[in-house]
């Protein structure tokens, strides 16, 4: 509705009444047009209206929207299309892990929902018109932290990430993973946020703070996704993971990344950027505050950063994700709820104007009377003419101006408590609300079209990348660990055993005893810590050797497990993702039979590389009392002849520590029978 149509209509005197929360007079409505107050709910918590969200008052604020809590500025139609493209986003996600696709994948992984809130800044028009200087700015200083801050970090995340017998979250490395990355990354994810709000001249709103925190917290996301994924797109187009590890990674780059970093950077733009009131009747004001919205942001991102770091199954690590998303969604929409309700606006009683909400005609407040939105939630191009018109700044002004270039003047009152019923404010018809600047099928089709732009750049660049070096060795065509070449089995003849080739006994304290040797050719030893359960061994090989390697030493009362179950158990704890790759023909412990496997599971890096890693887990039982082994590293690349240590045996593994645990395996003792 244009003013034109605003001046031509004729509007009774509305009711008004002291608001028995904030005492401003206001018309007789369900909500105090000046607080936003449920009049109709005064002794049910009505100042803070908890059952009314003050951007979409048909919600109340606990509840899992994501679209209404992400696009806090939608219209109350505009949240159609939005909801659709969303709930595609999800489709392709499990379409696309179900078809094992790399590259479509990583781009609806990437773009989804950063795209989204793309056509959304388009749609609301924030900053006072000047919304793509300031988006393009947020969104490129935070892609450009993003990627720097996972080339510097991604080395701290990569080693929590092993799966190796001593990880722990409660490690110095985990808890530098889960701990401080997360926050380093919520700081530099705020610093675009000081740039654009240095940039604002004029009004400030808090959602354009909200808008400024998620776009530069997108960029961030985007940035860290391509980097994270890209090294996939070397195995050509087709992803070699199960469905639902597949399903897990695509929902934790595609949903969790995105949606946790905006929702939360969101919150601290907003609480950043508000002009708070003197005095508002609810109660709430200290979750406006940016320190309260940092630390739930700091909280959720450091919660969802050990929930990744748990050694859990891929279906558990997918539930977590969906949790941290949800509680972080009823967290912001509460800040943000209470950041409109103590923004500080006006209280006057303004001229006509229809309600983007609802579609009645009301007078311009700070909240709609009839159904309680706040100004601050509609997008400024659906505000109507009225919220611009304050009346002719003279009154010479006034008679200069012509009857069609006149302002729609204010709604007339009656004085307080004026007999009457009250106030009933007209539904305008479905032809006068204000259009979406893109329709519901052209949000759509620009949405798809960017998902398969990116889809396509991808495709062509799994096509030309070369392809990662063919797999070290088949089963058995390796090398071999070191048989004979430390320890006792390499004494020969009468010469006594020197004290490295003795090496040193590890004795337990539930009877078994473990031997192990230093390098060979030198006197270094391997890291040693124990516990009661057992040794691990760690071997600091060089990168090109794989890394750091570890070789662990079990053992306890079986319980009745026979050792197949002991393996099972082990990769379970540590790596319940882990593919078996192959059973190890005739696997001994201590030169006891038993039972061996070897698995792989693939470790996505923060720096962009991806990584296989290796268990090799042996176990067996005597007289009741079961030993398992565990053997942990990268896989390497190549394995050749010329390789260090090589002896001419075929081994079933390629990684660097089972070249060392030959003899070590094989000094293993079981306690003497009937022990403890």
């Amino acid at each position: 509705m244009n003013e034109a149509d605003l001046r031509a209509i004729s509007v009774a005197a509305v009711r008004t009444v002291h608001c028995p929360f904030c005492d401003e007079v206001v018309p007789d409505a369900r909500y105090c047009g000046a607080c936003g107050a449920h009049l109709t709910h005064a002794e049910h918590g009505g100042s803070q209206r908890l059952h009314s969200y003050a951007a979409f008052p048909d919600e109340p604020v606990a509840r899992l929207s994501i679209v209404s809590s992400l696009f806090p500025h939608l219209s109350y139609r505009s949240r159609v299309p939005f909801r659709a493209a969303l709930g595609l986003v999800v489709s392709l996600l499990i379409i696309f892990s179900l078809a094992g696709t790399s590259a479509p994948l990583i781009a609806v992984c990437a773009l989804g929902v950063p795209l989204l809130f793309v056509l959304y800044i388009i749609e609301v028009d924030p900053y006072e018109g000047t919304f793509v200087l300031s988006s393009a700015v947020a969104f490129v200083l935070g892609a450009g932290l993003g990627v720097g801050w996972a080339l510097i970090a991604g080395p701290y995340v990569d080693q929590a990430l092993q799966p190796i017998p001593s990880a722990s979250l409660t490690s110095g490395h985990s808890l530098v993973a889960a701990v401080a990355i997360p926050a380093v990354a919520l700081v530099l994810m705020c610093v675009p946020i000081v740039a654009v709000r240095a940039m604002q001249r004029g009004r400030l709103e808090s959602l354009d703070g909200f808008v400024a925190g998620a776009t530069s917290a997108l960029g961030f996301s985007v940035a860290a996704t391509l980097v994270l994924l890209s090294p996939l797109l070397k195995d050509g187009q087709l992803l070699h993971q199960s469905f639902i590890a597949n399903l897990s990674q695509a929902a934790e780059r595609g949903l969790s990344l995105p949606l946790i970093s905006a929702l939360s950077v969101g919150l601290v733009g907003a609480a950043v950027w508000v002009a708070r009131a003197d005095a508002k009747p609810a109660r709430g004001r200290w979750l406006t505050s940016p320190v309260l919205a940092f630390f739930i942001a700091a909280a959720v991102q450091i919660g969802w950063a050990f929930g990744n770091l748990a050694v859990l199954p891929d279906a558990d690590v997918l539930v977590i994700q969906l949790a941290a998303i949800g509680v972080l969604t009823v967290l912001v929409r509460l800040g943000i709820h209470h950041v409109l309700i103590h923004e500080a606006m006006g209280a006057s009683i303004g001229a006509p104007r229809v309600c983007e909400h609802c579609s009645h005609l009301v007078p311009t407040m700070s909240f709609c009377p009839q159904c309680g939105v706040a100004e601050r939630a509609i997008a400024r191009p659906r505000r109507g003419p009225g919220l611009a018109q304050r009346g002719p700044s003279s009154p010479d002004a006034a008679r200069s101006q012509s009857p069609e270039q006149s302002p729609v003047r204010p709604w007339p009152t009656s004085p307080p408590d004026t007999p009457g019923p009250q106030a009933a404010f007209p539904e305008v018809h479905a032809t006068a609300r204000h259009r979406p600047r893109v329709g519901q099928l052209a949000t759509l089709g620009l949405f798809l079209t960017g998902l398969a732009l990116l889809s396509a750049i991808l495709v062509v660049i799994a096509v030309v990348a070369p392809s990662e070096p063919p797999a070290p060795c088949p089963p058995l065509g390796c090398q071999a660990p070191p048989i004979g070449a430390v320890g006792p089995q390499s004494v020969t003849g009468s010469r006594a055993a020197s004290p490295v080739e003795q090496g040193r006994l590890y004795s337990n304290s539930q009877g078994f005893t473990v031997r192990y040797y230093a390098f060979p050719g030198t006197t270094i030893y391997p890291g040693v810590t124990t516990d009661a359960d057992g040794i691990t061994l760690s071997f600091p090989f060089k990168s090109s050797y794989g890394g750091t390697s570890e070789l662990a030493v079990v053992g306890e009362l079986d319980a009745g497990a026979t050792p197949q179950q002991i393996v099972d158990d082990e990769v379970s704890r540590i790596a319940p993702n882990a593919q078996v790759q192959f059973q190890m023909p005739e696997a001994y412990v201590g030169y006891w039979p038993g039972y061996g496997a070897a698995f792989e599971t693939e470790v996505p890096s923060a720096d962009g590389h991806s990584a296989t890693y290796e268990l090799v887990v042996m176990a067996a039982v005597h007289d009741g009392f079961g030993i398992a082994v565990v053997a942990s590293g990268e896989v390497l690349s190549s394995v050749t002849p010329g390789s260090t240590w090589w002896d001419g045996h075929p081994s079933p593994t390629a990684i660097s520590v089972a070249y060392l645990a030959d003899s070590t395996v094989n000094s293993i003792t079981f306690p003497a029978a009937g022990f403890p």
